[in-house]
């Protein structure tokens, strides 16, 4: 009998997700859930009222309420030990000299299951899900 898991198939095949390697993709993934689901603010540590005031008015709460339901305690956000071995992997694609660990950690950034992108753990989006994230 096979044994049964939780595990995505990228885990399984012990690939990474192409979004993480793939900053092309990844932007593109990442602009579209901008555009269509209100991936933001841009800067998560500047006041943006107008953008908090949208996700208050969207979940039907206060702002301060809405400001707490970010990507970094999504249910859809992916911390787990393996997904960030693969983006602190793609950080280096093309031979920067960025520090991969620094990156992923001072943007505290794991990887969005919803909408397959490199996700910052101090924004939000309108399909948050409660009860994250994934360790």
């Amino acid at each position: 009998m096979q044994k049964q898991t939780d595990d995505p198939i990228w885990a399984r095949s012990g690939t990474c997700p192409t979004a993480t390697q793939d900053v092309k993709e990844n932007t593109e993934n990442r602009d579209w859930t901008i555009k269509n689901f209100g991936y933001g603010p841009l800067n998560p540590e500047q006041p943006d009222p107008g953008f908090w005031e949208d996700k208050a008015k969207l979940w039907s709460t206060e702002i301060s309420v809405a400001q707490t339901a970010l990507c970094g305690n999504c249910a859809a956000f992916d911390q787990t030990p393996r997904m960030l071995k693969c983006i602190t992997k793609g950080v280096n694609e093309k031979g920067t000299v960025a520090n991969p660990e620094n990156v992923q950690r001072y943007g505290n950034l794991g990887y969005c299951q919803l909408f397959k992108f490199k996700c910052a753990g101090s924004r939000t989006c309108d399909a948050w899900v409660y009860g994250g994230p994934i360790q």
